[in-house]
């Protein structure tokens, strides 16, 4: 019986491995992190494991390898404030690079095992947008690399690339959602529009509006 549980920590210590030496996941390496998620969701799909939790456990993993190496933590204890801009915009760029990876190794990894592709994506944008959180980094980030790997890699499928976009920006703003009413409304704005030269139109009404009470604070992680 297959523990998808155990296929986030497959990821998340192969991500690791990955980005030990640079300390962040660079445009290039973003092949690197698809081809180890592709690899796992493969083999573990073929082993009977859930789609559903294949792609959360996935995402959830390779965000979290991220934040354990770029170092969040960091960004808050640099020693000027010019070092803590830095680390953040390293670690942002990082999130989304990983949340692309994500996506585009689970939608080539749920193609070869006949998985459901666009639940899939959206499954894997939600995991990357909620561990972003959890990691108290930058859920627009996530959010929008994750639509844009849902674009590239269904540029490379049967699959169109408006419902595979459409997928990922549903599945991150529905995880927002959870979040805060101010966190989806801002992942709302993030990820819909043109993206790639795609328009991006989300299926849900989750963020449409701007949150209006003095209330609507936000947690860590929200903050853009």
């Amino acid at each position: 019986m297959v523990n998808e549980q155990d296929v986030g920590k497959r990821v998340k210590d192969g991500i690791v491995g990955i980005i030990k030496g640079s300390g962040e996941i660079t445009g290039a390496a973003v092949e690197t992190v698809s081809q180890l998620v592709q690899t796992t969701v493969k083999e573990t799909g073929a082993a009977g494991g859930s789609v559903a939790n294949l792609a959360i456990n996935v995402a959830k993993g390779t965000v979290s390898g991220v934040g354990e190496v770029v170092g969040i933590a960091a960004s808050t204890t640099a020693d000027t404030l010019v070092k803590t801009v830095d680390a953040a915009s390293v670690t942002a760029a990082s999130i989304g690079n990983a949340a692309k990876g994500a996506v585009i190794g689970t939608v080539r990894g749920t193609a070869e095992t006949g998985a459901e592709t666009v639940t899939a994506i959206s499954l894997t944008a939600r995991g990357a947008v909620t561990e972003a959180s959890h990691v108290g980094a930058d859920l627009t980030a996530a959010a929008v690399g994750a639509v844009e790997g849902a674009i590239e890699a269904a540029k490379k499928t049967t699959l169109s690339v408006e419902d595979a976009a459409s997928a990922a920006a549903t599945g991150a703003i529905e995880a927002a959602g959870e979040i805060s009413d101010a966190a989806a409304f801002r992942v709302r704005r993030a990820v819909e529009g043109t993206i790639q030269g795609v328009k991006v139109v989300a299926k849900t009404t989750v963020g449409r509006e701007a949150p209006g009470s003095a209330g609507d604070e936000e947690k860590p992680g929200e903050r853009s």
